[in-house]
């Protein structure tokens, strides 16, 4: 029996469309803050990150990749959120566990609503979204990857 073909990091039929306006939404973080698209927006723009359950363990490599290289996007304008498919008090016990905790909200997304609203359901990946809410770049990783190069996120940030 053939395997499924897996996307390496980007195709155009999955995920949200390129060139659309990215669908609002309101969730909570690790704290119980609310949070929207609006409120998520940096000065150039958001990378939204996708995953799973937080505990699995190439979601915990990619939290922590994300740690490392959040200062480089954001010292470009460029905010972050990461919605993963679990509770609030999940995402806590997470964070406070943490040596370093986060510099972005860990955002809960129990029900995957917003992982459908942006049709991220199949593969975690990251999401580049203008100052305008405008879908400008998607990644889509399988889980032999953590994420893009930052040098690749970096060049998408930079045509803002």
């Amino acid at each position: 029996m053939l395997s499924p073909v897996i996307p390496k990091f980007q195709t155009l039929e999955l995920g949200p469309g390129l060139n659309r306006v990215a669908p609002n939404f309101t969730t909570l973080d690790h704290a119980r803050q609310c949070w929207s698209l609006e409120s998520l927006m940096g000065e150039r723009g958001l990378m939204l990150g996708f995953i799973g359950d937080i505990w699995q363990s190439v979601s915990v490599r990619r939290i922590l990749w994300l740690e490392r290289h959040a200062h480089t996007l954001m010292r470009g304008g460029v905010n972050l959120g990461l919605l993963i498919c679990d509770q609030p008090h999940m995402l806590y016990g997470f964070y406070v566990s943490s040596p370093t905790p986060p510099p972005f909200p860990l955002l809960a997304d129990e029900k995957r609503d917003i992982h459908k609203m942006f049709n991220m359901m199949q593969y975690p990946g990251m999401v580049m979204i203008d100052r305008q809410h405008i879908v400008r770049h998607k990644w889509l990783v399988p889980d032999d990857r953590v994420w893009p190069r930052i040098q690749d996120l970096l060049d998408v940030t930079e045509n803002f």
